[in-house]
């Protein structure tokens, strides 16, 4: 009974992630290929649901991020480099913006 109960404990963290730990992850991407300029890991909660504000906010925290990122430079990226943001939330949300920042 005990090996059942483990195994079942190992597949739904193996599908759905850890559902005891979340983090919100943050990358700036090439606006065509998607190649990552920079990344930031953005906020993190243990016991928290998607509606924990560290989760909710993800794809909030990463804009502005992305846009401070853009509005300074790129980094050594090439001026006039266009950036999106891509996010994760863990098993929340994900995705890639549409809209493009050029880097100053």
């Amino acid at each position: 009974m005990k090996f059942v109960l483990f195994t079942l404990l190992a597949l739904i963290i193996a599908i759905n992630a850890n559902p005891v730990y979340r983090s919100c992850k943050c990358k700036a991407v090439s606006n065509t290929v998607h190649f990552t300029f920079h990344s930031w890991d953005i906020s993190s909660c243990t016991f928290c649901s998607c509606k924990d504000a560290a989760m909710a906010n993800c794809e909030q925290a990463c804009k502005s991020a992305v846009e401070s990122y853009a509005s300074t430079g790129c980094g050594k990226t090439i001026k006039g480099s266009k950036v999106k943001y891509a996010w994760d939330a863990g098993s929340c949300s994900s995705g890639i913006s549409s809209t493009e920042y050029t880097c100053a």
